[in-house]
């Protein structure tokens, strides 16, 4: 059989026009690219645990363990009784060490601004050890306290754990010149508190020259350098010398910083300190829950937040602190084996070069009659159709998936258990899609042509992040880079060339920045914004495939049925994530219960923020179970709950006690006593709209936020929210400008279910845990008080 092979430019080729590549070369490279995939995907991973047996020296997961066994065995929120054993713990483990930990202990008030105001008496746990010529100190520092629906054993045992292991390293290896501080730090799950105390109580915070913070948001992971503070170049060429398999990247500070998001690095950043985040965050569905105990911990990134925390003190710990750094810088790993960085001005310089690259490409393909206009406008059509098209048909498919499992609204944070196997399927959908897209559009031109329209969009993401987005710029520039240097490899060349593994060659080097720098910041993305936001993610991977229109040519010459054999594993992914989203023990459900007592009434009520009763709530819930607001417990907000009457249980109310009562012609000075009887360690206060608060302080320190200079517009211009209230109570004054009567309501919580009297609950089954809600398993006592 004879077949003729058309001349024009925009003649429909497999591959790139008129190079003879053959199957082969198709093989070789769809070999290649998945074993850089997977290369990139294998060392995602957190590294191999270190035995309890290592050197001395060296930081071992294997010692470390042992602490966290001790640490998270149980929820220790502040003013929990686990919670003073968590604190006796590491005091007594400091001294066994041979240091001298000292206790902070101080009423501290939220970050200005915040509304309820939130403070609570905060047990800080620090400790020294002292260089032989100290410049300014390097501090690690994490905390201790965990919310009351998890053990806590990653969210922050591990942080605690690998803390206590580093100061026994340090002290097995040769001394620093700098002081290391090491800061266990208490309230960081109300509010950021025990930070904030530290910054401002402690005159040792001016001295420290580097804060290494450490945390968790999952159970496993590599732990990911993911924040680091202005003027980060001199921090990240040093980072670069000395971490151990670096796991960051300026993309994920950029999105990190549109998050709502906040750690204790956020205290010590505002208050001008250089410093560095780590956190490991997968398996997210552990994130405050029972789940977060010894037992998931991935004892293998522990190792990794150890390892960064030893090598990095000493590596600090040698440097002259006193160094400055002028602007930021943009940085990535490869493949966790090095990290590269430049000065954050070289973005610009580098994004004209690229775009007169791209400039020269088009023009040399023009000339060369290799490039078309209308042909690459199909190309800009065909990647804008796939991203638009995989944003879109995701989307679609995971609303269904969602409405066909309604169990996936039981998740607080948005996450499934199974959402890696929606990953992979929502991936292998895009790739069906953007490969359909790509040979259909191949029918009306050349891949040339589809891969100019495809990086022209390329150089306006570049554009767009040089500009707005200078952290997460690299991931185009570099990618972009090597594309066009094939791509000027390509149209230099013998337009009539004969096979070509040269060209295979240079298509398999131009994929290695795009795969190796793209892979992992989809998973991070996927994996820190959860299934939930599939759509978003899968645009990502559909820029990615738009990096490999020729190398999907070549593989569509094997095959032309690419498309659907990407769409039978999506099929199959997808199927088995319906199969797997089921609860069980392994993966339980998630439901909340309070019990809350209106102490001036006597009723009591069940409520749960759910909209319906499951088969362990039922037995609180009867048919005459009704969703509504409990203005006695949360004046003024517009929380609806499910409730039913409960039986009343002789639980001791919140007491307020008048102090002083200093009335004048601007107003008047209340001062008051708040305590809880029945030694509940959190209580609210609401005091109502029509005192117009003008100031407040509590225990003589002095809250600037949640006053207005007028009346508010909100229904309670002032709140409170307090954590480990003392037996003593706290004094609370408050400045008002009217004259008239103030009504407060006080609203205690504890962290427990109340017993009820000749009345039996099942106990939830395995298959449930409490949802990671502040309310969950707790008993609310409200009363109200004017003065």
């Amino acid at each position: 059989m004879t077949v003729q092979v058309s001349n024009s430019i925009d003649a429909p080729f497999p591959l790139v026009p008129a190079l003879k590549t053959g199957p082969f070369a198709g093989i070789a490279v769809l070999l290649f690219v998945a074993l850089v995939s997977c290369l990139t995907i294998y060392r995602l991973s957190a590294p191999s645990a270190v035995a309890a047996s290592a050197p001395p020296a060296e930081f071992a997961s294997g010692r470390a363990m042992m602490h966290v066994q001790s640490i998270g065995q149980r929820p220790h929120p502040m003013g929990s009784a686990e919670h003073a054993a968590v604190r006796d713990y590491i005091i007594t483990q400091l001294k066994a060490l041979g240091v001298t930990p000292e206790v902070q202990r101080a009423t501290v008030v939220s970050e200005p601004g915040a509304s309820p105001v939130i403070a609570g008496s905060v047990e800080n746990i620090f400790a020294r050890l002292p260089g032989s010529g100290n410049s300014k100190a390097v501090m690690l520092t994490g905390h201790y306290d965990s919310v009351p629906t998890g053990p806590g054993a990653s969210d922050d045992g591990a942080a605690v754990a690998a803390m206590l292991e580093n100061v026994r390293a340090l002290k097995a290896g040769p001394s620093l010149k700098n002081d290391v501080i090491f800061l266990f730090t208490d309230g960081e799950e109300v509010g950021l508190l025990g930070a904030q105390a530290f910054v401002n109580e402690r005159p040792v915070a001016q001295d420290i020259g580097l804060v290494l913070n450490f945390e968790a948001r999952g159970s496993s992971g590599p732990s990911l350098m993911y924040e680091t503070s202005n003027g980060n170049r001199w921090l990240i060429e040093e980072f670069a010398k000395a971490a151990p398999r670096p796991a960051a990247n300026s993309l994920m500070y950029e999105v990190y910083r549109l998050l709502p998001n906040n750690t204790d690095l956020t205290v010590f950043k505002r208050a001008g300190l250089p410093g560095l985040n780590f956190a490991y965050i997968d398996q997210s569905t552990h994130y405050h829950t029972q789940l977060d105990n010894v037992e998931t911990i991935a004892e293998g990134s522990l190792q990794h937040q150890g390892s960064y925390a030893l090598a990095l003190t000493r590596h600090f710990g040698d440097l002259d602190l006193r160094t400055t750094s002028n602007g930021n810088a943009i940085y990535f790993d490869v493949l966790g084996a090095f990290l590269v960085h430049y000065p954050a001005s070289w973005v610009l310089p580098f994004t004209v070069l690229l775009l007169l690259l791209l400039i020269t490409g088009i023009v040399l393909g023009y000339r060369r009659k290799r490039l078309t206009l209308k042909g690459m406008a199909l190309g800009f059509t065909a990647f804008l159709l796939s991203m638009i098209g995989a944003g879109l048909i995701v989307s679609l498919v995971w609303r269904l998936a969602s409405s066909m499992h309604n169990e996936y609204s039981e998740m607080s944070f948005g996450d499934t258990y199974n959402s890696r196997l929606y990953l992979v399927g929502f991936v292998a959908l895009t790739l069906a899609l953007t490969s359909a897209l790509y040979l259909w559009f191949g029918k009306r031109t050349s891949v040339l042509n589809l891969w100019a329209g495809a990086l022209i969009w390329w150089m306006i993401f570049l554009i767009l992040t040089t500009l707005f987005l200078p952290g997460g710029s690299y991931l185009f520039a570099w990618a972009l880079l090597f594309n066009l240097l094939s791509l000027l490899f390509v149209l230099s060349g013998n337009r009539e060339a004969p096979r070509s593994w040269k060209l295979s060659a240079v298509l398999m080097a131009a994929a290695i920045p795009a795969i190796i720098l793209f892979i992992p910041v989809i998973q991070i993305l996927f994996v820190g914004l959860t299934v939930a936001s599939s759509a978003q993610v899968m645009v990502v991977v559909a820029v990615l495939c738009g990096a490999l229109i020729p190398h999907l040519s070549l593989i569509a010459r094997i095959n032309k049925k690419l498309p659907v054999a990407a769409m039978a594993v999506c099929a199959g992914f997808l199927i088995a994530a319906s199969l797997t989203s089921h609860f069980d023990a392994s993966h339980p459900k998630q439901n909340d219960l309070f019990y809350a007592l209106q102490a001036e009434t006597g009723q009591a009520v069940w409520a749960s923020t759910s909209d319906k009763a499951d088969e362990w709530t039922s037995q609180f819930f009867s048919t005459k179970a009704s969703i509504k607001g409990m203005p006695d417990f949360f004046p003024g907000r517009p929380w609806r709950f499910l409730t039913n009457e409960a039986t009343p249980v002789a639980l001791a109310a919140p007491q307020i006690e008048l102090l002083a009562d200093n009335k004048s012609d601007a107003g008047r000075t209340l001062h008051v006593r708040v305590t809880s009887p029945r030694q509940a360690p959190v209580i609210a206060l609401y005091v109502d709209a029509d005192a117009e608060v003008q100031g407040t302080d509590v225990n003589g320190k002095p809250v600037t936020q949640g006053i207005s200079g007028a009346k508010s517009s909100h229904p309670n211009s002032w709140s409170l929210r307090y954590y480990a209230l003392p037996a003593e109570g706290i004094e609370l004054s408050l400045v008002s400008k009217s004259q008239q009567p103030i009504k407060i309501r006080a609203v205690d919580q504890s962290y427990e279910l109340p017993n009820i009297p000749n009345t039996t609950y099942r106990a939830r089954p395995d298959s449930m845990i409490p949802a990671p809600l502040p309310l969950s398993d707790s008993t609310l006592v409200s009363k109200s008080f004017v003065f």
